[in-house]
């Protein structure tokens, strides 16, 4: 059963420790996750004329929760989505938007983000049942407790590394919920083509609006670095090729990038601007 209730941040982390979280962010501590048969914390950033205005905002879903706010839950570094968006939105009131985090799985989290399974390193499979919560669950459940604009054209679904390919792999499988998708440091090494024979195969979205981006510096191994470019580049010609209007795909590589919130950090404005483009 679900708490209806979301807790102010503050009342959550009581602890000595310092948090980094800015503007109004709420915490949903044991959000249930039927599909996956666990529960899960999700974090409910609210622009700030939430409580000002009727107005009803565009919805990011964002992976690895514990990274987006909040320097202390993170695994070193955090995005500073609230920070960025709450000085954003200052200047351009329309770029406000609700952001739902989910907290990634731990152990999980790479079974999770995967809808296929690398035998080599013994993980994925779990990666369909995710999306399921994500469109069957989460997203109907925010959509009826939050003033939401609940169209695709409206929704993001959106992170990095292996919470950029589920991001993507869930827009796919879902196109009537998730129109916009964020994929960061996108990778597919792992997949032997899976995500490429799914976007053959499916009927995509016509609002669907994809950002792709790789760094130049993803690891220390310049032979994955040229690979992982290559990747992201067939990803981005295989979406034009299956019908995507090539104005609605963005494929950046990132000069001197990382695998890292540092870069991703620093890159989110301009995903966000592009992203929230009518």
């Amino acid at each position: 059963m679900i708490n209806n209730r979301p807790v102010p941040w503050r009342e959550v982390f009581i602890d000595e420790v310092t948090h980094t979280i800015t503007g109004n962010v709420q915490i949903y501590e044991s959000f249930p996750i039927p599909q996956l048969r666990t529960e899960r914390r999700i974090w409910i950033y609210l622009p700030r004329s939430y409580n000002e205005s009727n107005r009803s905002f565009p919805v990011y879903y964002m992976q690895d929760g514990q990274n987006v706010f909040d320097q202390a839950t993170s695994w070193g570094c955090e995005w500073g989505v609230d920070e960025t968006l709450e000085q954003m939105t200052l200047e351009d009131p329309a770029l406000e938007v609700i952001v739902v985090a989910i907290d990634h799985g731990g152990d999980d989290r790479n079974h999770e983000y995967n809808f296929t399974i690398n035998a080599e390193y013994n993980f994925g499979g779990k990666g369909a049942a995710y999306a399921d919560f994500l469109a069957e669950t989460l997203k109907p459940y925010i959509d009826s407790h939050y003033r939401t604009l609940p169209e695709a054209e409206f929704t993001t679904i959106a992170g990095s590394s292996f919470g950029a390919y589920v991001s993507l792999y869930t827009a796919i499988r879902y196109p009537d919920q998730f129109g916009r998708v964020g994929g960061i440091s996108f990778v597919m090494w792992h997949d032997s083509g899976g995500i490429i024979q799914l976007i053959q195969e499916s009927d995509l979205s016509p609002v669907l609006r994809v950002y792709l981006s790789i760094g130049e510096l993803e690891t220390d191994n310049p032979d994955f670095n040229r690979l992982a470019c290559e990747h992201v580049a067939l990803v981005h010609q295989t979406l034009i090729a299956s019908g995507v209007p090539e104005k609605q795909i963005r494929f950046d590589i990132i000069p001197g990038g990382t695998h890292h919130e540092s870069t991703w950090s620093v890159l989110f404005p301009e995903v966000h601007r592009w992203l929230q483009q009518p």
